[in-house]
């Protein structure tokens, strides 16, 4: 909620200033941050699904919907960004200049503290919860420095005579955007199609250096909400008691979890030349 109150100042200031000097670049930047505050909207509603237990009809947890919620995002971004690049083309056919103000400086180093700080924490808080929604909306608010630092290079380049330069800021702005959206919504793609994340080799080798592991198939990866997920079949030997095969499925999930990261693996255990 405190980061949607200040992407929502952060933005009315870009925007009512940009609107008053005549600035493209900044009202376009404005219309990025306020894509800030819709995300925001957005991921306080799927943080709020996410974090319920799982149930009948997801029994696999519902964090899946912070991913949407990044998805979202994306599409959000990609949005901003054709809506800039018109207003650029716009400009160039109809011509005008920025106003360079005092205020106009203010307001983009004041915003740039803003943005700075708010990425940061979110970006500490994605590591610390493994949230793919916070990791997205971090990406998003960092691209928001970026994009107020060449407002701040054209309303310079305005002031010693260059307006021109106004375009082409707003043009380098729509470009940092339409690559935040592009990772955002490939990330987000790649974990809810279920993309391996790791070849089947590298899993059955890891499998292999377990004792009593005497071949490994049916092999799967994917990335999940908290991490990478595997699961895949053992095979050993029939005559080995129960428990003993089941401690070989143990040590081949705790392997996979040292050797390749893996927090969430699966392992069936089963005999030889079995058709299961």
């Amino acid at each position: 909620m405190l980061v949607l109150f200040l992407n929502v100042g952060v933005a009315l200031a870009k925007l009512i200033v940009g609107w008053l000097t005549s600035s493209i670049s900044m009202v376009a930047d404005g219309f990025h941050s306020l894509t800030d505050g819709a995300s925001n909207v957005v991921g306080l509603i799927a943080m709020s699904i996410a974090r319920r237990p799982p149930d009948e009809d997801h029994p696999y947890g519902h964090r899946k919907f912070e991913t949407l919620a990044a998805l979202i995002i994306g599409g959000l971004l990609a949005l901003t960004a054709w809506e800039v690049l018109k207003s650029s083309f716009e400009r160039l056919r109809e011509g005008g200049e920025p106003q360079v103000t005092t205020l106009s400086f203010v307001v983009m180093g004041v915003t740039i503290a803003i943005n700075l700080a708010v990425a940061t924490w979110e970006s500490r808080a994605a590591r610390k919860y493994e949230s793919h929604l916070l990791h997205a909306d971090s990406a998003h608010t960092r691209s928001d420095v970026f994009s107020s630092l060449a407002v701040i290079a054209s309303l310079i380049a305005a002031r010693i005579g260059y307006p021109q330069l106004d375009v082409i800021a707003a043009l380098l702005i729509t470009a940092v955007i339409a690559m935040a959206a592009f990772r955002i919504l490939r990330g987000s793609g790649l974990l809810l199609t279920d993309t391996a994340i790791l070849p089947a080799s590298q899993i059955e080798a890891v499998a292999l250096q377990v004792p009593g592991v005497l071949s490994v198939h049916k092999i799967r990866s994917r990335k999940g909400p908290r991490g990478g997920h595997a699961d895949l079949h053992v095979q050993v030997d029939a005559e080995l008691p129960l428990n003993e095969a089941h401690d070989i499925g143990h040590q081949v999930a705790g392997r996979l979890r040292e050797k390749l990261g893996l927090p969430d693996v699966l392992v069936h255990v089963e005999p030889p030349d079995s058709s299961l």
